[in-house]
């Protein structure tokens, strides 16, 4: 019999297994911070004894994101899958939620429509290999941020309040968090660790594409010889032709799609957090 329960800190290490097996580069940082934002919003599918799946929410006011359904691969095409969103959605649903976005893999999308997701776009996956060759141009701009004025700003750009998000990914990369402009921002970013030495850039939010580039070449030159990546939402095309002209190549995407409200953010955001939090 599978029941589905709240996911604690006895569990992190399972998930990270999970995400482990699906090299999706997580650490068991991101699941701590995870059940800091919402203690009771992640859930584990257990079979008997055993753990067999997890899935995961974060929220944002009216607005809610949706992450890391992964069922064991002995127990796959069981429904398993299907149990964990339902509970899922059912709590975001009682939180009062209008909306609730995903990034979904392709194998897992007919679960997602039987729970009325709708399909938006494509959620884009770009690589960058590290590179022993020249400076890139530009590096010395980094600025550190005003948090306080980053905040500021990416709710003004996004319409979505990420403040609790935002605060808890600054303090921790503090030393990797910029900005162009000291005055006023034109655009920032944050860069985080991954598994295997991989830095990833994201979120990345900026007022034209112009700012993209700047911000985004910097970041280049100061983290040339490591190896960098970056989600970028189909819709923003300029962002798209930034990463191809900086030596970004694609990786296979997702599917972003939306259950409740429509909401239209995608102008600003050059760089999504990650496909679990958005």
């Amino acid at each position: 019999m599978i029941e589905i329960a709240v996911m604690t800190h006895a569990d992190i290490e399972f998930a990270k297994h999970l995400t482990d097996i699906e090299k999706w580069g997580h650490l068991e940082d991101d699941f701590e911070r995870l059940l800091r934002f919402d203690p009771t919003g992640c859930f584990v599918a257990w079979q008997d004894t055993e753990r067999v799946g997890i899935v995961t929410t974060v929220s944002y006011e009216g607005y809610a994101f949706l992450g890391n359904l992964i069922v064991g691969k002995e127990e796959r095409a069981k429904g398993i899958g299907f149990m964990l969103m339902k509970h899922a959605v059912s709590y975001l649903d009682k939180k009062g939620v209008r909306t609730i976005e995903l990034d979904g893999v392709f194998a897992a999308v007919s679960i997602y429509r039987r729970l009325k997701f709708r399909d938006k776009y494509l959620s884009l996956r770009f690589v960058r290999e590290a590179t022993e060759d020249r400076d890139v141009e530009g590096k010395d701009r980094l600025v550190c941020p005003q948090f306080q004025s980053v905040l500021l700003f990416d709710r003004e750009k996004t319409g979505i309040d990420r403040s609790m998000l935002l605060k808890s990914l600054m303090k921790e990369y503090e030393e990797t968090t910029y900005c162009l402009g000291k005055k006023k921002i034109s655009a920032y970013a944050v860069v985080r660790n991954r598994t295997n030495g991989v830095l990833h850039i994201g979120p990345l939010v900026a007022e034209n594409r112009m700012a993209c580039d700047e911000l985004l070449s910097s970041i280049i030159g100061k983290h040339r010889k490591d190896i960098l990546t970056m989600g970028v939402l189909e819709l923003n095309q300029a962002a798209i032709e930034v990463l191809l002209r900086h030596g970004f190549e694609y990786r296979p995407p997702s599917l972003r799609m939306y259950r409740g409200q429509r909401i239209d953010y995608e102008r600003h955001v050059y760089g999504i957090v990650s496909a679990d939090i958005g």
